[in-house]
């Protein structure tokens, strides 16, 4: 069946469900029909409640049948990608952040269920009082030899203190050759705002990677996220940015993945489009 067609039936079905339902709904508050009450109706069970039931419960099972559904077409996405060596890298924007949300942040991108991603947390500010963060860099994904930093008085758009040109030039080459050559790469850099700070990780891979991830430093993510949101831009060749399920903390993994969304839209735009993507 034409993907069109099977389409239009899902929504002409779901949008004939939604009108039984409220009808039911509206016909079943009108009447007022109870199946059972107690002697002075403190307590009762009518037509309303069962018919809001019944439809929590249908919700609940469509829900189930989705979930395996994508599960199930997630499977052979797995052997796909890593036939056709597919490389991503993860790039973090970091700026004065809570350390226990950083620790958290770095902690979830290193339990990424996904090989050889590469990790590039850039932060926007160089001061001693950043500088903290570039220690829990070292302390959650350092202390190997896939892991370097550099801490720049530059950045791409504006020269630090006391820079000159030729030492600007190598600032850039080196922030280059450190993202290039670690798996884990952290970047310090001149203020300049979380564009600047994404522009630094863009320019640095360059064509190294074929996807690039975003999300800032306060995002847990989940180990599936990676292989999840990359199912839906190699399914779909005219879907260009990918964002997750972002939910609050309290509510589990910040980015529950199984509830991937797609949308069109512009390299240029994506970055700026979600608090945890994947682009082209």
């Amino acid at each position: 069946m034409p993907v069109q067609l099977t389409t239009a039936l899902r929504v002409v079905g779901t949008s004939l469900f939604a009108l039984v339902v409220l009808g039911g709904i509206l016909a079943a508050y009108v009447t007022g029909y109870q199946f059972i009450h107690t002697e002075k109706h403190y307590l009762s069970f009518g037509l309303y409640g069962a018919i809001l039931g019944l439809h929590l419960l249908i919700q609940s099972l469509f829900a189930f049948l989705e979930h395996r559904r994508m599960r199930r077409a997630g499977r052979p996405l797995k052997l796909h990608c890593s036939q056709r060596q597919r490389s991503v890298a993860l790039c973090i924007a970091a700026y004065q952040e809570d350390p226990e949300y950083l620790r958290k942040c770095l902690r979830s991108a290193q339990r990424i269920a996904f090989p050889n991603l590469k990790v590039v947390m850039v932060v926007d500010g160089n001061r001693q009082e950043d500088a903290y963060m570039l220690d829990i860099f070292h302390e959650v994904l350092g202390g190997t030899e896939q892991a370097g930093f550099f801490v720049w008085r530059s950045n791409f758009h504006e020269a630090g203190e006391g820079e000159t040109e030729a030492s600007l030039q190598e600032g850039m080459e080196r922030v280059r050759a450190v993202v290039w050559a670690s798996t884990f790469s952290c970047i310090m850099q001149k203020w300049g705002g979380k564009r600047e700070v994404m522009y630094t990780a863009f320019k640095a891979l360059g064509n190294s990677v074929d996807y690039i991830q975003v999300c800032d430093s306060d995002t847990v993510l989940d180990p599936a996220c990676t292989m999840e949101m990359l199912r839906v831009l190699e399914e779909d060749p005219q879907v260009g940015g990918v964002g997750g399920d972002v939910q609050p903390p309290g509510k589990g993994l910040a980015v529950e993945c199984d509830q991937v969304q797609g949308a069109q839209v512009r390299v240029t735009e994506a970055w700026s489009a979600h608090p945890c993507s994947i682009i082209r």
